[in-house]
Parts: C-alpha cells; structure tokens; sequence
C-alpha cells in the first residue's frame, strides 16, 4: 500500500506492486517485524491470493476514508442533505458569510 498524490490527493492505495507472500512467510512474523513492516503483503497459497495484511495505522487511514465516502456517499442520495449543501455553496460565492468568531459571540448571547 502505498500514499501517493494524485490531483493533490493523498487516498491510500493498494499498491499492485505490493509483497507477494506464501502462508508460511506469515508463520515466520513475530511481533517486531509487524511493528517495522512498512510493505503490504498479499498472503496467498499455490499462487491463490488469500488474505492482506498491513499495518495497523494504514488500516485505520483506510477505514477513515471509506467512513469519509461513506457520508459523502449519504450526502449525495439524500435530496435533503444534497440541497442544504449546495445552498451553503451558493451561500460562500454570494458572500453571505460570516466570521467563526461572530458566530461564537452570537452563540454565546443565547445561552
């Protein structure tokens, strides 16, 4: 796996070029290599791909991604969440805006 750019995007990849491995390569880990590993590795069996495994800290990028489309993915279907957003949009090219701290101060006032 690897972090790359690409339109200034840095979205984990599987990285085709990642560790092919044997399952008995696995039985040889022990907890200092995992904690080094910086490669992806495919584990897989007569040539048959059969797990992935790669370090704790990509996994969670990745699962903060796929939750980031995920709500993307909600925002888009949903008519009502879909034109808040766009009104929002048109807000800031209209200048109807106002400053973070303005909108701390108003809050304030009615609590």
């Amino acid at each position: 796996m690897t972090l790359f750019a690409s339109s200034g995007s840095s979205i984990p990849r599987i990285d085709r070029s990642v560790e092919h491995v044997g399952v008995s390569r696995l039985r040889k880990l022990n907890s200092d290599d995992l904690k080094t590993m910086e490669k992806t590795l495919v584990l897989q069996e007569n040539d048959q791909p059969l797990a992935v495994l790669l370090t704790y800290e990509k996994y969670l990028v990745l699962q903060d991604k796929l939750d980031s489309l995920m709500r993307t993915i909600f925002v888009l279907n949903s008519q009502k969440e879909s034109s808040a957003l766009r009104s929002g949009i048109e807000d800031v090219n209209k200048g109807r805006t106002r400053d973070l701290d303005e909108v701390k101060a108003g809050s304030h006032k009615k609590g």
